[in-house]
């Protein structure tokens, strides 16, 4: 019987349930996303996104590299041609108030560690993967961490898109402010979206986006074999980038 089948799913629950446990008892202070990797940080979900990672020869090649190149200078980016990756980046970041290393408060004292690595990684191209998949910084934010947990699993991101399609499921119950209270709909929509560019994408932690900063955006997308989003939850509806004609 397929219902009685759901029982090895079910089964599995103890991973969640021992992730949930884990932050229950080992959580410190939980303020911020930051405090969400730190948790996981040498974890046995954190060895498991690692793990996937090295059985992809490029993405093995870039652990053994330790590579994160230089930092970005928005205002330099910005002298880019507009069609350019770089000046599209610096455009979105300019236009959100965010900075490239908005992270510096919390870099890891050294990347010779793979978790340390791995993290720090994923905090620099985070806004990146926003701006070549198109995925807002609101509710978009589910779908480019659902386009990173596909391909790695990378726990923390993972436990967000959890909460978040628990949080759609039962709105009352969840802590969320009434002003940011979004439909359920939306909510799997997007996730689904990220789940799908994800499987569709080429391994994307290799990508060494920094020499890639000069090329037109479109002709980074088909080399990663993405489709932007540039309706729904997209910054292409954001009016300030309308404006500019990033459309």
């Amino acid at each position: 019987m397929g219902y009685m089948d759901l029982m090895s799913k079910v089964e599995n629950i103890e991973l969640i349930g021992g992730m949930v446990k884990h932050f229950a008892t080992h959580r410190g202070t939980l303020d911020n996303v930051f405090d969400l990797e730190d948790g996981f940080d040498k974890t046995i979900w954190m060895n498991n996104c690692i793990e996937k990672l090295k059985k992809d020869p490029d993405s093995a090649k870039m652990l053994e590299e330790r590579y994160m190149g230089p930092e970005y200078n928005l205002d330099e980016l910005m002298k880019l041609p507009k069609n350019s990756l770089g000046y599209t980046y610096a455009k979105l970041m300019k236009s959100m108030g965010f900075e490239p290393h908005f992270y510096r408060s919390r870099d890891r004292p050294s990347l010779d560690d793979l978790s340390d690595y791995v993290t720090m990684r994923v905090r620099k191209t985070h806004d990146l993967y926003h701006t070549i998949s198109g995925f807002n910084m609101y509710i978009g934010e589910i779908g480019v961490i659902a386009l990173n947990v596909t391909q790695y699993a990378y726990p923390a991101f993972m436990l967000i898109d959890l909460i978040a399609v628990a949080a759609a499921c039962f709105p009352g119950l969840a802590k969320i402010p009434e002003s940011e209270k979004i439909q359920s709909s939306l909510v799997f929509d997007t996730l689904s979206m990220g789940l799908k560019m994800g499987r569709e994408a080429k391994s994307l932690f290799p990508v060494k986006f920094e020499e890639m900063i000069e090329m037109p955006i479109e002709d980074v997308r088909k080399e990663l074999k993405i489709t932007p989003i540039k309706e729904g939850p997209s910054w292409y509806q954001y009016p300030k980038l309308k404006d500019e004609g990033l459309s």
